[in-house]
Order: C-alpha cells, then structure tokens, then sequence
C-alpha cells in the first residue's frame, strides 16, 4: 500500500470529524459481538481440541473473573459496603450500553433496581454464527452471564438476578433486577 492509498483510506475514515450516534452504537454493538464470537470460537476450539475439558466452565469461570474485575472498579469509585441497588445498577450502565442493548431503566428505589434489555448483541452474534437456541440460552444463563452476577459479588448489600433474558428464547427482554440484602434478624 503506497502514502497515497494510506492517506485515502485514512480520508474516508473521516477520524476528525464527530461520529453520529449511529455510528458510535453501530462500533460499541460490533465490538460487543466480536468478544461474543471470539468467545464461541474458542468454546468451540476447546471442546473440539480437548474434549475432556468441560468447555463451558472454562468459559464460566473466565466470565466470573471479568465480572469480579469489574466489580472491583465499581467498588472502588463508591466503597463495597457503600452499594446499594441504585449504585450497583448505575455503576453498570453506561452510554454504550443503553444504546446498544437498548436498555430502560425502569426502577430505582431503596431496596430494589431493575434495567431492562431489549435488545442482546452477544445473542444476535451467536445466532449469526450458527448457534442453536440452547447452546444461545447456554451462553447468556450458565457461562457469559455469569459476569453479570460476579460484577455484584463484592457488594455485600445486594444481590442481583435476571428472572427473565433474551437469551432464553421466550421473547422477552433481560430483567437485570438488584435487590437490597435484608439483615437478618435473630
């Protein structure tokens, strides 16, 4: 590739103008959908290659760790003992995220917090890419999701759970609901 084609091509990427909301949702949703497919690939590749490893807990597992990981970074901006569902449900929502999965807010009280998802990116990947309604509901309940409740797990005030998902096929939206923790009395 010569300067010239470099500079042409870099031209029609127009980085020095302001993208559209489009645009930006368009680039956050397909980046989402390439950690998807990256994801199947591998799930894929390991159970082919190493048939006795359990594929999906690896996947499990490595998707509890990322939600630890970013938990972690919530925890820090407002103190673990601190989060309750408002904070816990705001400190994982983002532009992005409302965008691309097409999230509503729907509640935000003392003791619970509900967001919904209508809309699901890793889903429509590995719908893309072949994959079948249960190894889809596979994926969003028993390995990627598992981000989702480890992201909360450092907060000791609050659970989360998702009575309902995309992923189940049911055609209803996500249900990321958080609750308050209640002390236990003796």
């Amino acid at each position: 590739m010569s300067k010239k084609d470099i500079d042409e091509f870099m031209d029609e990427l127009k980085l020095d103008q302001p993208i559209s909301i489009e645009e930006f949702k368009t680039a956050i949703k397909e980046a989402y959908k390439d950690r998807s497919r990256q994801i199947y690939f591998i799930w894929r590749k390991l159970k082919e290659l190493y048939p006795e490893v359990d594929a999906n807990r690896v996947i499990a597992e490595g998707s509890w760790d990322f939600g630890i990981y970013q938990g972690k970074k919530i925890a820090a901006k407002y103190g673990a003992e601190n989060i309750g569902p408002k904070e816990a449900l705001l400190g994982q929502t983002s532009k992005g995220g409302i965008l691309v999965f097409e999230q509503v807010i729907e509640k935000i009280e003392e003791d619970e917090a509900v967001k919904m998802f209508n809309a699901c990116p890793h889903c429509e990947a590995l719908e893309e890419l072949g994959a079948t309604p249960e190894e889809i509901k596979a994926f969003c309940r028993d390995m990627l999701g598992k981000c989702d409740y480890a992201i909360c797990a450092p907060f000791p005030n609050v659970k989360i759970d998702f009575p309902t998902t995309i992923g189940d096929g049911e055609g209803k939206p996500c249900a990321m609901t958080i609750t308050r923790v209640k002390e236990e009395k003796n």
